[in-house]
């Protein structure tokens, strides 16, 4: 087992908590390379990279479902650009609309700061009011 990391030589190499790598692992987002006869996982310079393709990923916004499609899109099918453009796009359409929904949650918000601001700071906040 020459050249394989033990988890936390690996949680220690990616910067990713041995707790997460055994979560991506249950997700079947990386395998351990092998495992001792007493269970201990063994990991190759692969899954080190694997781990930071995840963390940049989620930096992106996608979701290890999505990540788990990219990583599919790699290893079953020659990483066709095609294929990993679609999921892109996909991801660019979700924040666009997203980006909308912030836009009115904000526009709204500013309606009920100003209608507080404008009335008299010992009076009830009619925002407040609609708990009931």
């Amino acid at each position: 087992m020459k050249n394989l990391l033990k988890i936390g030589e690996l949680s220690k190499e990616s910067g990713v908590s041995i707790d997460t790598i055994r979560f991506y692992e249950d997700k079947g987002l990386i395998n351990p390379t092998n495992r001792s006869e007493k269970g201990y996982r063994y990991y190759d310079s692969v899954t080190s990279s694997a781990l930071q393709f995840i963390v940049s990923s989620k930096e992106l916004g996608f979701t290890l479902n999505e990540i788990k499609d990219l990583i599919n899109i790699k290893v079953n099918k020659n990483g066709k650009c095609s294929l990993t453009l679609d999921k892109i796009k996909e991801k660019e359409f979700d924040i666009d609309k997203k980006i909308t929904e912030l836009k009115k949650i904000k526009s709204a918000l500013k309606k009920v700061s100003k209608k507080c601001e404008s009335s008299k700071g010992d009076s009830n906040c009619h925002f407040l009011e609609l708990l009931g």
